[in-house]
């Protein structure tokens, strides 16, 4: 150890910065080291705080809105106009056998026309939604990662030894990535599948009730699909971003102190650290993934049964003379797409449970205690002569592990005194 504190990597390794401190008066496993959070997020609390910071934009989320609404009901309309050219087309197909004058094409085309309109608007609306949703969202992390560097000048040392650097890098980049994207693509399905879900039922409604009455009955099902793989796949995103963090803190230490490590021959220990928080975090994602998977297989199979119900129903219904056949075409094609916004319904509700966990943890930072100054009226240090004592001196950056303890020391003006960690000593010159 040299007498003073040049080289910082020594010293990060005397007061355990890289992980592998002395363990005889150790109090435990720091936080943010790979202890998984056993308490439950507060979710309702963390949306109502996301919701204070989206306020600022609450006239272009009004904007963005209306181009979605706008968009979906363009696109709900759509397969209405379609079955009415399935009936003309099979209309002037039985004129024709009878001896008439067969499809009238002119009729044809004006729907045909029309349907090209009405999906060309559905187009235009949902790019320009998509513009100002993303010229949004990347305003919030423009913000975010503003007040997270503005805020790490404010915090006190004692937090930066209870976080490794890879877990606070992580709160900058993947939590406020995950935060922006959720963001992004939730806010859009949400408005969207629940206009898609309105809008449909009405024109369901509209064809056939007794038609409707049977779709519905995929609802109740949807629903309870739903809610057993949100409660599943909840705890699994939140241990996936809360593990990205921490394997990304480990690696950040190992790559930054690697002659350290090297110099230690912690080189198997590291490795075996890094081994099970890796597990982890792939365990957690696969999972998390896997049941957010599972939602469109299933809902596809509840939605193909209402299909072979619907066909049954609307074949009986077309006999008797109470729909047409391209009535059942379009109604076929609103079962179709009454399952798609469910399904997008459920999706939104795991990518809200992920950016909840995401926004969290960058709140938990922005939060944090700051650092008090100790005295109002600083006095000035230039040309500043004397002796300095010091008496009976404990400190700790956290209060459960002190690391000086009863600390007398006496220096004298033009003296350069260090203090080392266990693995050296202190020297005078």
């Amino acid at each position: 150890m040299s007498k003073t504190s040049k080289n910082s990597n020594e010293n990060k390794v005397a007061k355990g910065y890289y992980g592998f401190r002395m363990r005889k008066n150790s109090p435990g496993p720091r936080p943010g080291m790979g202890v998984p959070e056993e308490n439950a997020k507060d979710f309702k609390g963390t949306i109502k705080k996301l919701a204070l910071h989206l306020s600022g934009y609450k006239w272009a989320f009004m904007i963005s809105f209306i181009f979605a609404i706008g968009s979906t009901i363009f696109s709900i309309i759509s397969p209405t106009i379609l079955g009415n050219a399935v009936t003309e087309i099979v209309n002037g197909l039985i004129d024709k056998l009878g001896g008439g004058s067969g499809i009238n094409f002119t009729s044809l085309g004006r729907i045909i026309l029309l349907l090209i309109g009405l999906y060309s608007l559905s187009s235009i609306f949902s790019f320009v939604q998509g513009l100002i949703t993303t010229e949004i969202a990347q305003r919030i992390s423009y913000k975010f990662r503003k007040d997270i560097s503005e805020k790490i000048h404010r915090l006190p040392m004692n937090y930066f030894d209870s976080l490794t650097h890879g877990e606070i890098l992580s709160r900058v980049t993947n939590d406020v990535d995950t935060l922006s994207q959720s963001l992004n693509q939730s806010l859009t399905q949400l408005i969207t599948s629940v206009v898609s879900v309105v809008g449909i039922l009405i024109m369901m409604i509209r064809i056939s009730i007794p038609l409707t009455l049977l779709a519905l009955l995929i609802v109740p099902v949807s629903t309870l699909i739903m809610g057993i793989v949100v409660r599943r796949s909840q705890m699994y995103f939140r241990q996936q971003q809360e593990y990205l963090g921490h394997v990304n803190g480990l690696v950040e230490e190992v790559f930054g102190g690697h002659n350290i490590v090297k110099a230690f021959n912690k080189e198997n220990d590291f490795i075996q650290e890094f081994r099970e928080k890796n597990n982890t975090l792939y365990e957690t994602a696969w999972k998390s993934q896997f049941l957010s998977g599972l939602m469109h297989p299933i809902m596809q199979f509840v939605g193909n049964i209402s299909y072979v119900g619907v066909a049954i129903l609307g074949g009986y219904l077309t006999v008797k003379g109470s729909i047409q056949i391209g009535q059942i075409q379009s109604f076929i094609q609103y079962i179709r797409n009454f399952t798609h916004p469910i399904t997008q319904l459920a999706q939104v509700a795991n990518m809200f449970q992920s950016m909840a966990a995401a926004s969290e943890r960058v709140f938990e930072f922005m939060e944090a205690e700051e650092e008090v100054p100790s005295t109002d009226n600083p006095l000035p240090t230039e040309n500043l002569k004397g002796n300095v004592e010091f008496r009976h001196v404990n400190f700790g950056y956290q209060s459960d592990n002190i690391i000086i303890r009863d600390f007398n020391a006496t220096i004298k003006d033009g003296q350069r005194v260090a203090i080392v960690g266990p693995t050296g000593q202190a020297r005078q010159p």
